[in-house]
Formats: C-alpha cells, structure tokens, sequence
C-alpha cells in the first residue's frame, strides 16, 4: 500500500495592496520564531509573494516585439 499523501495546496489571489501586507505579516511570524513547524512554510509563502509582486511591479516582456505566427 503506497502512503497516503497529505499535502495540501493553496492557491490565493488577492490584490497587490493585500499581497504586501500578507508578505509584511508572514516575515514578521517567520522572524518571531514562534511557530517552528512552519518556517519553510513561511520561507515558501514569502518566496511566492515576493515573485508575485514582482511579476505585477516589473511585467516581463517575453515575446515583445516578435511577430505573431497565424
């Protein structure tokens, strides 16, 4: 019997305002190291925000500028 996979996913959309705020409080629970069990999550948490947040601040441009193809 292969073991049962208890890992849960989310995924969260929130305005850009919400995703700084979310960031601000998960770095201060992360550096509070009350919750030990959840630093990677923490870790995992900030690293998303912080990409998010970037990709809406700074959008790539990939594909700018090159021909469509039909």
């Amino acid at each position: 019997m292969a073991p049962k996979d208890d890992t849960v996913y989310c995924d969260v959309q929130m305005p850009i305002a919400q995703a700084r705020e979310l960031l601000q409080l998960v770095t201060a629970l992360y550096e509070s190291r009350a919750h030990p069990g959840l630093e990677t999550v923490f870790e995992s948490i900030q690293r998303e925000l912080t990409m998010s947040i970037d990709i809406v601040e700074n959008p790539p441009n990939w594909g700018v500028g090159e021909p469509t193809k039909h």
